[in-house]
């Protein structure tokens, strides 16, 4: 008989588990268990943030960003059996379970979807590695209902069955592109909520539907060490920061040490963008913030962006969000000052 929680879901609905980070004079705990949390490590031992981008009990995903300057030890206990899906687009960890007794690895660009009972994990991160994972958690359950469309064969190659599964693919491009929709995510209160369980479901169709059929088939048009990676997120720091004057090409390839080709294709490949279209999607995400805001004119966001030419600014902005910036300026004030038409 399946006991019911205090906030209405079936105990086998329910995510149960809790981690420790730990070295030298520093004991930190948090929990996964559903509800919305957002940690930061003290700044003697580190910088970043893991954070929950949405909650429901049943299925969490959190943003996990954090580098620290001195080796950290971690470990987990899992009270539920829980199913992750974890997208690695930092540096890499192994971690061991008491359900195996060796280790299981996941490196920058991978992603791995492991499924196991009540259990305890332990990892090392290290001092000065860049850690970036998106990840999944929910519980077997979901993970079924998730998948229920499919034949029974192939939810057994994926994972959705009873018994310990982990498997590996790689992260494609279009998957690649909904991880930094997520990561980029502007918008907020109950809006970043609805915006990211549409991308979070997104994600998990084109991941469901590309383990399934299309992994294999999809070539790398360019090989990428762990350094070209670390320059392209560089590359990408660079333009966050200066979109306003990118550099050229050229020059930014300068600046990372990498080859334009690398750059090119690196790019596209480890963000779903051109370097182009990337400087174009900072632009509109930060039009789209000073628009919302309903204190300035069209003409006045798209000179803060970097558009000199208003009509170039109101083409790339209807592409974006599939509205006229005069239009969305309009409803922006609408909604600060509660006008109803």
């Amino acid at each position: 008989m399946s006991m019911e929680r205090s906030n209405g879901l079936k105990e086998a609905e329910t995510i149960d588990a809790h981690k420790t980070l730990t070295c030298e004079g520093v004991d930190y705990n948090y929990r996964f268990d559903g509800a919305h949390f957002e940690i930061k490590p003290p700044v003697e031992i580190g910088e970043g943030s893991c954070r929950s981008l949405l909650s429901h009990g049943y299925i969490q995903m959190t943003d996990f960003n954090l580098c620290f300057n001195r080796d950290i030890e971690a470990k987990g206990n899992f009270s539920t059996p829980r199913t992750e899906l974890a997208f690695c687009m930092g540096h890499g960890i192994e971690w061991g379970t008491s359900l195996k007794s060796d280790y299981f690895v996941i490196d920058t660009g991978e992603i791995a979807l492991f499924h196991g009972g009540v259990r305890s994990e332990n990892c090392t991160y290290l001092s000065g590695a860049g850690y970036r994972f998106i990840s999944i958690d929910m519980s077997p359950a979901q993970f079924e209902r998730m998948t229920s469309g499919l034949t029974e064969d192939t939810r057994l190659r994926i994972g959705a069955g009873a018994g310990l599964f982990f498997g590996k693919n790689n992260i494609t491009p279009s998957i690649r592109f909904i991880l930094s929709q997520i990561a980029d995510c502007s918008y907020s209160h109950g809006m970043r909520e609805l915006y990211l369980e549409g991308k979070m479901l997104e994600l998990m169709a084109v991941y469901l539907n590309e383990s399934l059929y299309e992994a294999d088939r999809i070539p790398r048009s360019v090989k990428l060490s762990r350094e070209d990676m670390e320059s392209l997120r560089l590359a990408k720091e660079i333009l966050q920061r200066d979109y306003l004057h990118p550099p050229t090409l050229a020059g930014l390839s300068r600046i990372i040490c990498l080859n334009e080709f690398k750059l090119k294709k690196g790019f596209k490949e480890m963000f779903g963008y051109t370097v182009h279209a990337y400087v174009i999607e900072q632009r509109m995400q930060r039009a789209q913030q000073l628009l919302e805001q309903g204190s300035m004119t069209v003409s006045e966001a798209a000179s803060r962006v970097g558009y000199g030419n208003v009509s170039h600014f109101s083409a790339a902005f209807r592409k974006k969000f599939g509205v006229r910036p005069g239009e969305y300026l309009i409803s922006g004030r609408q909604r600060l000052f509660g006008i109803k038409m």
